[in-house]
């Protein structure tokens, strides 16, 4: 059989696979995909993609070769295949025209799932179809975002659904072999992050947090689909581990959705979940509190779900700065000594680099005292890591200014193009201005700025730490 080798991307609802050398022409079988061992899923991906991230460490690293820097500009289209099913007219969600997952690959075999959380099994060398499943939802429900991808492992394709269900599907057939539901969608509980296999367990997170439920980690058995163990990242009993860290009067019981993949150390038998934030967003509603796991790096042990370690790069958030970029574990020499971390980039620009044995910083993370605003209960320090930050942040005249500058010269520039209305034009543009639309006037102000991002925390109360735009 000859070697293959393809690119894929995915958007709008579509995949298109590119062929660099030559494919073999023959039908594809679905070779039989093993309980993979920790060697396996631990090992950089070159021929098989066997995780979402390639591996169970989430590097995205391949050790192919033939396609390089000299090569790259001969890649040709070989095939490309619309991700829909045949007859079939979907019903779309508000985000449902969108791929976001990428697919897992083995033996020549591409699993990978649409926007509508349909799963296809593509051979991967002619784009042929070779079986498709159109999971059944609850009567009345549309699932509302996307799915990130699928797992695979011991002669089967797990699947995490918007249904808040986990469905393992023949990965010959696309049968369905089990489906489990862990919580119920109508208290706003449902799944996005692709799952991960490990050991004979199907382990991910719940991302229903935005939508009010409290979310959960969750670990079901591979075989029969059993729940093996739950973990509450929303402490919801007293004696719970967090449980202190929120007000005594709840403003919301949700939050804290988890958005990516789980990575997992089989030597150290820790799964590491990046868990989201506290819901209501605004503080002024939540009262205080540090409100443990959320926006924290969690560190549980893989076979029980037992806690074991967790930091929380933001307490108290009130800036949408979760915990939702995957993880990497990898190791780092470190004052000539070897050590396992785990590393994460935040939306605040800031890289956390943790030990991931314990989950103490490697490089320093200091706790720095941050402005205060007693209306949205501000937390009194922010943990600060050591170091640059990877992108900019506001507040920041000198990088205003220059913004301000190249905005007003776009402005000038745009003036100086566009051709002199006649008298006529003038008068229906007057016209048209001076008739009702009922559209609320839009601020010249570009969201995303710095300016609009600080005025908007003022009005709501709220003092940013590192406000910054997005």
């Amino acid at each position: 059989m000859k070697k293959y080798r393809f690119v894929a991307l995915a958007a709008a609802g579509c995949v298109a696979l590119g062929a660099a050398f030559g494919a073999s022409a023959e039908k594809k079988a679905t070779p039989a995909i093993p309980a993979f061992t920790n060697t396996q899923l631990t090992a950089n991906a070159g021929a098989d993609w066997i995780a979402p991230h390639g591996d169970i460490f989430n590097q995205r690293f391949s050790t192919l070769t033939d396609v390089n820097a000299t090569n790259v500009k001969g890649l040709k289209m070989a095939w490309h295949i619309k991700l829909a099913i045949p007859g079939l007219k979907a019903k779309l969600g508000p985000l449902g025209s969108f791929a976001e997952a990428s697919p897992v690959v083995y033996g020549g075999v591409a699993y990978m799932a649409d926007g509508n959380y349909n799963v296809y099994a593509l051979d991967a060398t002619t784009g042929e179809r070779l079986w498709f499943y159109k999971p059944k939802f609850p009567k009345g429900f549309t699932p509302l975002l996307s799915t990130r991808g699928v797992a695979i492992g011991d002669g089967k394709v797990y699947h995490a659904m918007a249904d808040a269900s986990i469905a393992a599907l023949d990965q010959a057939t696309g049968r369905v072999k089990w489906r489990t539901k862990t919580a119920d969608w109508k208290d706003g509980y449902y799944f996005t992050n692709a799952p991960q296999y490990w050991n004979g367990l199907v382990i991910t997170g719940e991302s229903g947090g935005d939508s009010g439920a409290a979310c959960k980690v969750v670990a079901l058995n591979a075989k029969t689909g059993k729940i093996v163990w739950t973990f509450d990242v929303i402490p919801q009993k007293k004696g719970q581990l967090g449980y202190n860290t929120w007000p005594l009067h709840r403003a919301w019981v949700g939050g804290g959705a988890m958005w990516n993949t789980p990575v997992i150390d089989p030597r150290l038998g820790l799964v590491y979940v990046g868990v989201g934030n506290p819901i209501p967003y605004s503080g002024l509603t939540r009262g205080p509190g540090a409100e443990l796991f959320t926006d924290s790096m969690l560190a549980l042990h893989a076979k029980t779900g037992k806690y074991a370690w967790h930091f929380q790069v933001v307490h108290h958030d009130i800036w949408d700065y979760d915990v939702t970029n995957p993880f990497i574990l990898y190791d780092m020499k470190y004052k000539g000594r070897m050590t396992p971390a785990i590393v994460h980039a935040n939306k605040n620009g800031f890289l956390y680099i943790l030990n991931r044995r314990n989950g103490k910083p490697i490089l320093g993370i200091r706790e720095k005292k941050v402005p205060q605003s007693a209306a949205a209960h501000t937390f009194a320090t922010q943990p600060w890591p050591r170091g640059q930050a990877f992108s900019s942040q506001c507040p920041n005249k000198a990088q205003f200014s220059k913004l301000k500058a190249r905005t007003a010269s776009r402005t000038r520039s745009a003036a100086s193009t566009r051709p002199s209305p006649t008298s006529s034009s003038r008068s229906s543009r007057r016209t048209r201005s001076a008739a009702p639309t009922g559209r609320p006037r839009r601020s010249a102000r570009r969201p995303g700025s710095c300016t609009s991002a600080r005025r908007t925390a003022s009005r709501a109360g709220r003092t940013s730490p590192r406000t910054r735009s997005t």
